[in-house]
């Protein structure tokens, strides 16, 4: 009787392990058809490559090499939004993800002094507290900008430089109805992030 039991044991140990088996082959080949589908459908907008402007800075392996001399496709993204800012083929056209070679990541905006630059006061704000109407105040201040240029494929940096902002704009005529009094940072126009990342587009490789 015991050996007729050992031996069940033993035939319901074998039957587990054979049934085990296809489980951990069919979870295998769940990985891997999940890794297959992912890496395939990760990098189809060049929105996505704002991923190398998150914490990690994590590449795309499918992207193009970043090598040699230019033209060295790349991608800005400005203001922490995913939406390009500027898309460049290095040949007066806008690159397809896949053949981006560099990303550039602009922080916000931070102020390069205390000092206010200019004072932008309207009349006809909210009204104050004896019901008349009030007025509302923009105080300017010059903008500075942390720009880190990143190889796509790797998301290794490739270069970091500051651009500045005006020091002052000029102050509108109007404001929108509603507006508050609020402090106001000068950045950079979208010509000169072009005109500063136009030597990785088309100088050689930076080590």
């Amino acid at each position: 009787m015991r050996k007729a039991v050992v031996d069940w044991l033993a035939l319901l140990g074998v039957s587990i392990m054979v049934l085990a088996v296809p489980v951990v082959v069919l979870g295998g080949l769940g990985v891997l058809v999940w890794s297959v589908l992912d890496d395939d459908e990760e990098l189809q907008e060049l929105s996505d490559l704002y991923r190398l402007c998150g914490k990690n800075h994590e590449g795309f392996g499918e992207t193009a090499p970043y090598g040699g001399g230019g033209p060295h496709p790349l991608v800005l993204f400005a203001a922490d939004t995913d939406f390009p800012a500027h898309a460049t083929d290095g040949q007066n056209g806008e690159p397809t993800p896949k053949d981006v070679q560099l990303v550039a990541c602009a922080s916000r905006p931070a102020r390069a002094s205390e000092n206010v630059s200019e004072s932008c006061t309207y009349v006809g704000g909210e009204t104050d507290s004896s019901g008349f109407g009030g007025s509302v105040t923009i105080d300017q201040y010059p903008g500075k900008v942390d720009v880190t240029v990143y190889e796509a494929r790797t998301g290794r940096p490739v270069d970091k430089f500051r651009l500045s902002g005006p020091d002052k704009v000029k102050c509108e005529n109007t404001v929108l109805e509603g507006t508050k009094s609020h402090d106001a940072i000068t950045a950079p126009s979208t010509s000169d992030y072009v005109k500063r990342l136009e030597e990785y587009v088309t100088e050689n490789t930076k080590p």
